[in-house]
């Protein structure tokens, strides 16, 4: 028992105390040396009492303090004269008589110190070496222990993941994840430097942290989380209560007997309040290791494997396997389209929500084992190429099975192959139906993944569609319209397959037959039912391609039907305004929207300038000056429009016209754009011009070569007719001018000169447009009973309608159905209006 605690016994004493235990204490404190607690120990017992032993133990107090001071006295003079020695004995003397003498302890001290070394690596030393001790060790050991607490906790939530995310679940929306993840972790790393926070410096004491009201809190706190989870469990679109129980019933029980539990122990067995304390810390830490593998059992995270069928790893595969997940559906289709490419990428997975396994076994051990341990990877792929026909998928969700399939090329309607002899393209079609299948079950379970699909819900769609509509994966051109309608056969849904086999259709479809324009419309109608971002490369697209053929059925009905004029007017604003709003400077979408802009704007100055019905210029136009070849083209169409409209402002046909030959030639970069431009109803004006056909090579005028030559009345007249140089229907229309001419052409020929009229009235005929010029086209005229230009009038008058459809059965007869004067006969049909000839020649174009 130390003195201290003596004198604070002697001090709480009874008012009377016992005499002989007073003097005992005293002589004990004096004979120790503390002279000071003795006298304040006389002084508090009372005055009244009783103590014989105070007189003289006071006398004895003051006499040792005297020699104290002798002796202080006799140290302070040898310390002076420098014997430090000496003086440290007077004073040691001094302080065992009296031991807080304040000189002795003074003097002491200044008689043993030793002469300070000078400021450098030692005094560093010593001051390094309390830091250490006093401030790293400790926080060191706190974040160790935390630290491994922490690591601790985090791999028991990517162990539950698991169990509370079936393979079936889907997922909450992304603000309910994020919330309950982050309070999960705050609740991990709360707990995890809590406990040796607490064990180490024991910062508050249990009684001051878990009273009623606390607890009353803390309840509350557990409850509203609880409820939290209830409610982000049950958002996700078309999940019934069942659903949702099924789903989601094991995290729900498992929160339940936590909270449970915890109550239970606090308020019937465990009365203690560091007992309680450990209960809450074993409380929150289970909620935090629950909150987070929800969190993270919900990642959208997925490693991918390709092997081959001995089980190895094929890095080829696997590479080309992580590519398609990526941009399944961005390749370009087998026909062209040169302004606005097929960019509808059918994948919304990000660069980093993707992995693969290396190749090698040891890295691929390694890569196993590490990413066994990660909580976020959640989804794991892994294909295995069995022949060359067939191909197996196996998809697992947080370790557990999720999906098996197993197809072949006949499962998707694709001939078989030998073994062996399969090309690198026919694994590609494999390995893109296994991205498919992927893709679908992950957008089963993620509901941000759907939109990206189109509508797709079966896998065997997707496949079809992407092989359809991909130059590298298509075995032929020629199946592209098979493959779409099986694509749309096995998913009637699949909005991106019926747009696709609609355009195939409308592809082949010549500019004026019904078929086109009910595809038109129906491609329009289908396009404004999309309106979400995720659809917005299919809008530019779509819109682009709406915006083109209105624009071409107005030029093919000869600038009449204003019908098909505003309909285009309508795709180009519904154009525009698909082009807005891109964000991302990188995605195909932006880059899209970037070239499909300026397309719009030319589009619209043509709308403008055949709305208004006046010419305009606002800009130079220079061909060099474009972005990219369609965009000149698109201006040479616009040039086309202007000379359509006539003379009216001053500028002369003949300089649209260069300029519109201008464009082109900058405009027509490859042989399927000049087949594209010979075609096109909206350069019709510009066929007869010289320029024009430099770039596209001269209609055909193989006047002699038209079947009515072969005829018997006609025997030998053809032959006789190019050895007098007159092979050309300009030539026999000059020579036959007159009667004279007529007669002395029949007398060369040696044929009647109504059989010479006839051949001058289709001269005539083969005059009236350059698509006549075709001695195809005019012999189905002429097998329609079509033989001058009056002949021609008469017919158009009595019904253009009844007319075509007798030349589109005869050229389906004769295998001519894709002539430009079947496909786009406006052009020719407006110049053999009655009183409107204008017979075409070369001389118009120079």
């Amino acid at each position: 028992m130390s003195f201290g605690a003596i004198l604070i016994t002697a001090g709480q004493a009874a008012a009377e105390p016992d005499p002989a235990r007073v003097c005992a204490t005293a002589k004990q404190l004096i004979d120790a040396g503390y002279l000071t607690e003795a006298r304040a120990l006389y002084k508090r017992v009372p005055g009244e009492a009783p103590v014989p032993c105070m007189a003289a133990d006071l006398q004895r107090i003051d006499g040792l303090r005297a020699d104290a001071a002798v002796e202080v006295k006799a140290g302070q003079q040898m310390l002076d004269a420098g014997k430090k020695s000496e003086a440290a004995t007077r004073f040691m003397a001094a302080l065992v008589l009296e031991r807080d003498n304040a000189a002795a302890l003074a003097g002491r001290t200044a008689a043993t110190e030793e002469k300070a070394p000078p400021k450098g690596l030692v005094a560093e030393k010593d001051g390094w070496d309390a830091f250490y001790r006093d401030w790293l060790v400790p926080l060191f050991q706190l974040v160790a222990a935390a630290a491994v607490g922490v690591v601790v906790l985090g791999a028991l939530s990517g162990l539950f993941a698991h169990w509370v995310v079936r393979p079936q679940s889907v997922v909450w929306p992304r603000s309910a994840r994020v919330s309950i993840g982050w309070l999960g972790v705050l609740l991990l790393v709360g707990c995890g430097v809590m406990l040796p926070l607490y064990a180490m410096f024991e910062p508050f004491t249990p009684a001051a942290v878990v009273p009623g009201p606390a607890v009353r809190i803390a309840l509350f706190l557990v409850l509203a989380v609880l409820l939290a989870v209830l409610l982000a469990a049950g958002d996700p679109a078309g999940q019934s209560p069942r659903q949702v129980w099924a789903h989601w019933r094991r995290l729900l029980l498992s929160l339940a007997v936590v909270i449970g539990t915890g109550l239970v122990g606090w308020l019937t067995v465990l009365s203690d309040p560091l007992e309680r304390l450990l209960v809450a810390y074993v409380v929150l830490s289970c909620f935090g290791v629950l909150f987070t593998a929800a969190a993270l059992g919900q990642n959208l995270r997925l490693q991918v494997e390709a092997q081959t069928k001995d089980g190895t790893a094929d890095a080829a595969a696997t590479d080309y396997l992580l590519a398609r997940l990526r941009t399944l559906g961005t390749e370009r289709p087998p026909q062209s389209l040169n302004a606005v490419p097929a960019v509808t990428s059918l994948s919304a997975l990000h660069t980093e929500d993707l992995s693969a396994l290396p190749a090698g076994k040891i890295a691929s051990t390694v890569s196993r084992l590490f990413f066994a341990l990660r909580p976020d990877l959640t989804w794991r792929a892994r294909v295995i190429s069995v022949d060359a026909n067939r191909i197996a998928v196996t998809l697992n969700r947080n370790g557990q099975h999720a999906e098996s399939v197993i197809f072949s090329r006949l499962d998707l309607g694709l001939p078989a192959v030998e073994e062996g002899k399969a090309e690198d393209r026919l694994r590609a079609q494999l390995l893109t139906g296994a991205a498919a299948i992927i893709l679908v079950r992950l957008s089963q379970a993620h509901p941000e993944l759907r939109p990206s699909l189109c509508g797709a819900r079966d896998w065997r769609s997707i496949t079809l569609q992407v092989i359809a509509s991909s130059v590298s994966l298509i075995d032929s051109p020629d199946q592209r319209i098979p493959l779409l309608g099986r694509a749309i056969h096995e998913d009637q849904n699949y909005l991106l397959a019926r747009l696709e086999y609609l355009w195939a259709h409308q592809s082949s479809a010549s500019f004026g037959s019904p078929l086109y324009r009910q595809i038109a419309e129906t491609t329009d109608r289908l396009l404004v039912g999309l309106t979400d971002d995720s659809s917005r490369a299919i809008r530019i697209r779509g819109y682009y391609r709406s915006t083109s053929q209105w624009l071409n059925m107005y030029a093919q009905s000869g600038y009449t039907e204003s019908d098909l004029l505003r309909r285009a007017r309508r795709s180009v604003m519904r154009l525009e305004t698909a082009c807005q709003h891109t964000s991302d400077p990188y995605s195909p979408v932006f880059q899209l929207a970037e070239r499909a802009r300026p397309l719009a704007a030319t589009f619209r100055s043509t709308i403008k300038a055949l709305l208004t019905r006046q010419k305009h210029a606002a800009t130079q136009r220079r061909p060099t000056d474009f972005v990219s070849p369609r965009l000149a083209y698109e201006n040479a169409c616009l040039d086309c429009a202007l000379l359509s409209l006539g003379d009216g402002d001053g500028h002369g046909a003949q300089s649209y016209a260069e300029h519109a030959v201008q464009h082109l030639r900058v405009g027509l970069p490859t042989s399927r754009d000049i087949e594209h431009a010979i075609k096109d109803p909206c350069l019709a004006p510009l066929r007869g011009d010289s320029g024009f056909q430099s770039l596209v090579g001269p209609p055909p005028a193989e006047f002699l070569g038209v079947q009515m030559f072969a005829d018997t009345a006609f025997d030998g007249v053809a032959g006789k007719l190019d050895s007098a140089g007159l092979s050309r229907p300009e030539e026999i229309i000059r020579r036959t001018n007159g009667a004279k001419g007529r007669a002395e052409l029949a007398k060369y020929l040696t044929i009647s000169p109504l059989l010479v009229d006839r051949i001058r009235q289709i001269a005539l005929l083969n005059r009236v447009h350059p698509d006549l010029a075709d001695p195809r086209m005019l012999n189905l005229l002429l097998k329609a009973g079509i033989d001058s230009p009056a002949r021609l009038s008469t017919e158009i008058r009595l019904g253009k309608e009844p007319l075509m459809q007798r030349l589109r059965e005869l050229a389906m007869t004769e295998g001519t159905s894709t002539l430009q004067g079947v496909e786009h006969p406006a052009g020719w049909l407006t110049a053999g209006r009655p009183q409107r000839f204008h017979f075409w020649s070369q001389a118009d174009s120079q």
